[in-house]
């Protein structure tokens, strides 16, 4: 299984992100901004948009602007900011479906992806964990 992911990121470091999801299944695009990252979705399909932008106006638009896409309405959105400015709660406000805060970790992050892409895969193994059952 290989969901599509879009990146939206405006200086960050997307190489690391892009290998640490390419290295768990995932195919991973990068867009250098709001602009860029949004014609992205309007040409192709993707499964998640990660919003990674510096400049929060921009961010918190961006996903407004999804949000009222009637094509992009099933995307799924994970937003990226920092704790205390007000970011994640504005981005949530807008339509976002989770978030992570900044800086990014590779293993935090990578769950929540398959968290918001991979449901019953993340349910079974914590089941699977909490009866003390191994997957083989």
């Amino acid at each position: 299984m290989y969901e599509r992911i879009l990146i939206i990121s405006d200086g960050e470091p997307n190489a690391s992100l892009q290998r640490v999801l390419d290295g768990h299944g995932f195919t991973v695009t990068v867009a250098q901004d709001a602009d860029d990252g949004y014609e992205r979705l309007s040409q192709l399909q993707f499964d998640l948009v990660i919003v990674n932008l510096n400049q929060p106006i921009s961010g918190v638009a961006l996903i407004k602007r999804i949000r009222s896409n009637l094509a992009l309405r099933r995307l799924m959105v994970l937003t990226i900011a920092e704790w205390g400015t007000g970011q994640p709660t504005i981005a949530l406000a807008q339509g976002a479906d989770g978030f992570e805060p900044a800086p990014v970790d590779g293993r935090r992050l990578v769950k929540a992806v398959e968290k918001l892409l991979r449901p019953n895969m993340v349910m079974t193994a914590t089941a699977s964990a909490a009866t003390g059952e191994s997957e083989e």
